[in-house]
């Protein structure tokens, strides 16, 4: 059948007129508040400095809706999302990890992980926040491992950059196709995030492209590929485990259809979980993005036939977001549970880190020198520090023993560089995550160095400071800068000055 637009097959479930009108609406600017790096409190001190206006995301604590009367300067180019104090990210993104619920202590996958807002998610909800109004940066002890996976070489190098900047120690990146992880992993995690590649017909508010790949042909071909990386999850998700499938399109196809059909395969392993029950605020919440995802559930059983993919006749509590229904981007969630084995577990022979681990002695030596600089060393005790070449990354005892498969493409987070006087420099990432708990070699900074230093330019320093040394901004260390004579060279990397 021949449609004028693409949503007007959204007839018999939504008003299409409203659906319409609210797409061609700008999004709102939301956040998130990294909690590995700021505390609640010092970001809303922060928003009240820069007169922003904050609303609650209704299903996650730490997201907000921002408001700002001026909007000369884009709210990507702010000094506290530069050092990772918080993440841009659309509010219906936050959803599936507020439904996924990871704890402190669990293994979790990230099957789809780039560009990394949702693992980044995880990682703040897996360690123990900071204090409400504590100022200390880092200071959260991290528990549990999170494997986050991509396939695509770009999408990976922009994982590990919003990895990096969150402050995340406790990550294991690998590059695989997500079905490999059934296979090859099976019943490994406590939770996974099957967060799959859609028509994206959901992000039309901020990408008028959007709806230009949604044809009948690619929307097929794209739910079979979900259908294949759904199973692999449950696969790879312990019994007990909890799956969150989620797409930002709109299709029954991709979004009812898929998780249906696959509930049918695995009817005696798998139970839906009520995300009513999963969050505080559930009842009161989504009963109308259930209530929309039923009317779609029944559409699909009333258009059953025997060359479709069959599908349960049971309506299940899914969530299916309209943007009219609360002013986001289109999403649809599912929160499965897994009961019952669903394959064998094969034996596999794990490979070590492409990272050389270092010695209880060589770590201490290090933590020594740079302590000797610093007045602390920036390790914890559950800290292990992995080499590269003359990289060094810093990385929890718990990633360290969490044994894979296949090769890593990254772990942990950058720590130091080895120089070759056998000094050791602190990374930009390590400085801006626990630089604020120094001691020495300090120098705070003012509006006006804190603008040439952003330009790319060096600042007057004191005359006694000399090497390595942190810059700190307010209550935040912003970065590094060599003192010399005198004089603050800048050391704030490329990205951050050219941005």
């Amino acid at each position: 059948m021949h449609w004028d637009h693409p949503f007007d097959r959204y007839a018999p479930f939504t008003d299409i007129v409203a659906l319409k009108e609210w797409s061609a609406k700008p999004l709102l600017k939301s956040v998130r508040v990294n909690t590995l790096k700021c505390s609640m409190g010092r970001f809303q001190e922060w928003a009240r400095e820069k007169v922003w206006t904050l609303e609650p995301v209704p299903w996650y604590e730490e997201g907000f809706f921002v408001e700002r009367a001026d909007r000369e300067e884009a709210l990507g180019k702010d000094l506290l999302h530069f050092i990772g104090g918080f993440y841009i990210q659309e509010a219906a993104s936050m959803l599936p990890v507020a439904l996924l619920d990871p704890q402190p202590g669990d293994a979790v996958l990230d099957m789809s992980a780039a560009p990394g807002s949702k693992t980044t998610q995880i990682a703040a909800i897996m360690t123990h926040p900071l204090p409400s109004e504590g100022r200390g940066q880092g200071e959260g002890g991290v528990r549990g491992v999170i494997v986050a996976n991509d396939i695509q070489e770009h999408r990976l190098w922009t994982l590990k950059s919003a990895l990096h900047r969150s402050g995340v120690t406790n990550v294991i990146v690998t590059k695989k196709v997500g079905q490999w992880f059934g296979k090859h992993m099976t019943e490994r995690f406590n939770r996974v995030l099957c967060d799959v590649p859609c028509t994206a017909q959901g992000t039309v508010r901020k990408d008028s492209d959007a709806l230009n790949y949604c044809g009948q042909e690619n929307i097929e071909k794209m739910a079979r590929l979900q259908g294949q990386l759904l199973e692999a999850a449950i696969h790879a998700a312990k019994v007990g485990g909890r799956i969150v499938y989620s797409t930002c399109t709109l299709t029954p196809e991709e979004n009812e259809g898929t998780v249906l059909s696959v509930l049918e395969k695995y009817h005696d392993q798998l139970e839906i979980l009520d995300p009513r029950s999963l969050l505080v605020t559930g009842y009161s919440l989504f009963d109308r993005t259930i209530n929309d995802s039923v009317k779609v559930q029944e559409w699909l059983v009333s258009q059953h036939s025997s060359n479709q993919k069959r599908v349960t006749s049971n309506v299940q509590p899914l969530l299916r977001l309209w943007p009219q229904t609360y002013d986001t981007e289109g999403f649809f969630c599912a929160v499965l549970e897994k009961r019952a084995s669903t394959r064998g577990i094969e034996h596999m022979e794990y490979v070590p880190f492409q990272e050389e681990r270092l010695s209880v002695d060589r770590q201490n030596g290090i933590a020594a020198k740079i302590e000797d600089l610093y007045g602390v060393s920036f390790l914890t005790d559950t800290d292990v520090l992995f080499r590269s070449g003359e990289q060094l990354f810093l990385m929890s005892e718990e990633v360290a023993g969490f044994p894979l498969p296949v090769q890593d493409y990254s772990v942990g987070i950058p720590f130091a560089k080895l120089l070759n006087d056998g000094r050791v420099r602190v990374s930009h990432e390590m400085a801006t995550l626990r630089g604020i708990s120094a001691t020495r070699a300090l120098c705070s900074i003012g509006d006006q160095q804190l603008v040439l230093l952003l330009e790319g330019k060096d600042v007057p320093g004191d005359t006694e400071l000399h090497g390595d040394i942190l810059l700190l901004y307010k209550d935040f260390c912003i970065g590094r800068a060599l003192a010399k004579n005198g004089v603050l060279k800048n050391n704030l990397p490329r990205w951050m000055v050219r941005d």
